[in-house]
Order: structure tokens, then sequence, then C-alpha cells
């Protein structure tokens, strides 16, 4: 089933397809770049108020480890989404958020639900994994260069078992 894509995502995919030419490809790799890992292997999730009302619990600027440790918590009921957001001041930004399996987005730390989200749904206790193991988030390094897992993923694929299956394909 095709979803129509409202302005904010249409958007937010423009500007990823943009990042993705300058990604380019690389011989060999699955996906040439993050943005281009994104747009094969990404999920919509819907925007959403915090549930029960009220601001978000998260520390602003902490979204990586705040969404990580909130989906760890959940018990399974909320994978870790980690990819671009459209912040509600007109611009996409590097972001992560929580998602349940209808694939609202449950944003822990913005006050106010994004305009559109796309991202890669990874178990939670895989992100947890992987982020205490390396000290970086998943796609977006500190420096602004893709950590390891990215490499590796943008090579050779998402690995077996590490999706979680929330939110709406891209294509």
């Amino acid at each position: 089933m095709t979803h129509e894509l409202d302005a904010v995502e249409a958007q937010l995919l423009s500007h990823l397809r943009v990042v993705a030419g300058y990604e380019g490809t690389r011989p060999g790799w699955v996906h040439g770049g993050v943005a281009a890992l994104l747009l094969a292997e990404g999920r919509w999730c819907t925007p959403a108020p915090w549930p029960g009302g009220g601001p978000p619990p998260g520390a602003p600027g902490r979204c990586y480890a705040e969404a990580a440790g909130w989906a760890w918590a959940s018990d399974g009921a909320l994978a870790y989404v980690e990819g671009w957001a459209w912040a509600r001041a007109g611009a996409p930004v590097e972001h992560a958020w929580c998602a349940g399996p209808g694939g609202a987005a449950v944003d822990v730390t913005w006050p106010r639900p994004g305009g559109a989200y796309l991202g890669l749904p990874v178990r939670a206790d895989e992100a947890v994994a992987l982020m205490t193991a390396t000290g970086s988030p998943l796609l977006h390094g500190p420096s602004g260069l893709p950590p390891y897992a990215a490499y590796s993923w943008c090579r050779d694929g998402i690995p077996e078992g590490l999706r979680a299956d929330v939110g709406r394909p891209v294509g």
C-alpha cells in the first residue's frame, strides 16, 4: 500500500535525495552513504504528541542517549529510531526518537513533535549494545562523519535481526 506524503515529508525526502546524490556510489557497497541507506531501508514515523500530554521527559540535545534509554526501558514496546527529522523551526536535522508498532514517533527530547520523521528503526537491545560498545550513535557520529556501524551497514547491508518492524517504508 502506498502512502501519500504530506508536504513536510516530501521536503525531508527531497533533502535526503540531495544528500544521497552528494554521497555518490561506492563500487561493491550496498549503499553509497547514510542518506542512501535511509532512502532504501528507512521507515517513516508519524509525528505525535508525547503520550499522556505534557512535555517529554528527555533532556534537549541528548536525543541519542535519551531515545536509546527509553526504548531499552520499554521492555520491547518501543524501538530506537535514528535518522532525520524535520524540526518545527523549518529545517531537517539528524535526530533519534522511539517508535512503537503503530509507527508513531515518540520523541523524548523535543517539546513539540517534529513535522516529519524518517529513520532506521533498530531493536532497543541491539541499539544499546552497539552504542555502548562504540560510544557513538548508530548513524550520526560526533565529528559529523558516520560511525563504524553506519559504514558497515552501507558497505554490507543491515545485519539480520537488527531492524525493528515499525513505521512505513519510504518507497
